[in-house]
């Protein structure tokens, strides 16, 4: 079923058409969207959120907010099984960055930092591989993504499971014996009574007893406790174990309203009813055989062996490794991730780029990344004798001067700068902070100016003023003179233009050239 979007922008132009065998381009953030009901009893979700009806009820309105890349939308009717799937690809705002810089910024990040790039906006990035960080949506991602594969892995398993010969030995009436063996041969040979009496000896001067006629003979018996059955077991436990953690902990989430982040209470009891769902299946696969017949106590590598030689089990313990699996480390078409709102992923790569280019420009010294220090999401130091550069990442000043653990506060209310530039040589230090604004808007960009203004003049570090408080931007076309170094020596504030990682190495220049040492 193919469905009409139009732009609201462009006077309700057609825009495209939600179609199941086509991604929908052409969409952008921070717009409105209407798209045609085909029917009034369908319901249309875009990333588990309910879309409501416009006052004609003929169409449903969408409004992207400041995210970027891939939205699922399902269509649900009453005679459909399952939701009708469609595919949309929202692209930043072009005249900020487009969507190859954006990229760019993604990649700089995860390279650098991952954990900067997840969020909770509805858009999907191209994101995978592993790394230590441990991420809710992160996991629930994975588990939404590889949840159908899974589930259908497990059932063929339980249709065709692998079944394996116990070998066992029993004492057995020569009559009812199947088969024998070596070992068989052996202890009859070691037995010249009961040898003799099979070949019906009548010399032989003692009667058998009945109990001893019988023979030491091989028996197999057919079993489901073996170690690829244990192995997946295991796993189906580890999965179930996820999901029903992630059921609780979205239970409980406590929500924040933004007006610059998608609404997350929307789409939650969506995610609520999936994950209930998927707990109940798996509930009922762990009690089908073979998982209900194994003893997954026994351990052991023969598991992995048995698996990967079943094309069932070995797609299915795929699947399960990706849903287990923690962090991430690349961007790779293998998987897809939540990702931070554009304006975040702008903050980050500011972050990220200033932090390398200050590495790059001072490589005597020696630098660390802290992840989660005390009053910062992140701080890069760099030592070089008695010189220390430090570049903090979303520090928290507390308010009416009460110093945070590097000794810096705020003279009204907490303040908490995208980035603070330190540089001490000895004794002598100074600071600059650097706030970034995802914007090229000129009215914008003089709007945001204010938060230049209140760090510089609410900020210390002990009795030290920030040196400079500037402001980062995209692209600054009609507000220039907010960026010239008269500019920025008269008044202490100014703005500064971060698109691409070559800009650091000037920004660094007059940074660093404004410093007194």
């Amino acid at each position: 079923m193919k469905i009409p979007v139009f732009s609201v922008d462009s006077s309700h132009g057609l825009l495209g058409y939600l179609d199941s065998e086509q991604k929908l381009l052409d969409c952008d953030e921070a717009q409105s969207y209407l798209i045609q009901v085909p029917d009034r009893t369908a319901r249309l979700y875009a990333d588990d959120a309910l879309l409501e009806m416009d006052d004609s009820g003929e169409h449903w309105v969408w409004q992207p907010g400041f995210f970027a890349g891939e939205m699922i939308f399902e269509l649900e009717l009453p005679d459909l099984a399952s939701p009708l799937r469609y595919k949309v690809d929202v692209a930043p705002a072009k005249h900020k960055t487009g969507r190859e810089q954006f990229n760019e910024y993604l990649q700089q990040i995860v390279d650098y930092v991952p954990e900067l790039v997840t969020g909770t906006e509805p858009a999907l990035q191209d994101l995978a591989g592993r790394s230590s960080f441990v991420s809710l949506w992160l996991r629930y991602s994975r588990l939404r993504q590889f949840s159908g594969r899974y589930l259908s892995g497990l059932n063929a398993i339980c249709e065709r499971p692998i079944i394996r010969l116990n070998s066992q030995r029993e004492q057995m009436p020569l009559h009812m014996a199947k088969s024998v063996d070596e070992t068989t041969i052996q202890r009859l040979i070691s037995n010249p009574r009961l040898l003799a009496a099979f070949a019906e000896d009548r010399t032989s001067e003692t009667a058998l007893a009945p109990e001893d006629w019988n023979l030491d003979v091989p028996f197999h018996e057919p079993s489901l406790d073996n170690p690829a059955n244990r192995l997946i077991a295991r796993q189906l436990v580890e999965v179930r174990r996820l999901t029903r953690l992630l059921l609780a902990e979205l239970r409980d989430l406590r929500v924040t309203v933004s007006e610059t982040k998608t609404d997350l209470m929307a789409r939650l009891p969506r995610r609520i009813r999936f994950l209930q769902a998927m707990d109940k299946q798996l509930g009922r696969l762990s009690r089908r055989d073979p998982f209900a017949r194994v003893n997954m106590d026994k351990r052991g590598a023969a598991g992995f062996n048995a698996v990967s030689g079943n094309p069932h089990y070995s797609m299915t313990h795929q699947a399960g490794i990706r849903i287990l699996r923690l962090g991430l480390s690349d961007m790779s078409s293998g998987e897809q991730h939540y990702t931070a709102p554009t304006w975040e992923i702008y903050e980050a790569w500011c972050f990220v780029a200033i932090a390398e280019a200050l590495e790059l420009r001072f490589p005597e010294f020696c630098w660390r990344l802290e992840h989660k220090p005390e009053s910062a999401d992140l701080a890069l130091k760099g030592d070089a004798g008695e010189k220390h550069i430090s570049l903090f990442y979303q520090m928290k000043c507390r308010s009416l001067e009460k110093p945070n653990r590097y000794g810096y506060f705020s003279i009204s209310r907490e303040r908490r700068p995208d980035m603070v530039l330190e540089i001490a040589k000895g004794e002598n230090k100074q600071f600059i902070c650097l706030d970034s604004k995802y914007t090229a808007s000129g009215e914008r960009i003089l709007d945001s100016m204010s938060s230049a203004h209140i760090y510089r003049d609410s900020l210390r570090c002990g009795s030290i003023s920030p040196l400079l408080s500037i402001i980062l931007v995209p692209a600054n076309k009609t507000v220039s003179v907010l960026g010239s170094d008269e500019y920025w020596d008269r008044y202490g504030v100014g703005c500064a233009i971060l698109n691409k990682q070559s800009d650091t190495a000037s920004l660094l220049d007059r940074v660093v050239r404004a410093l007194p040492f």
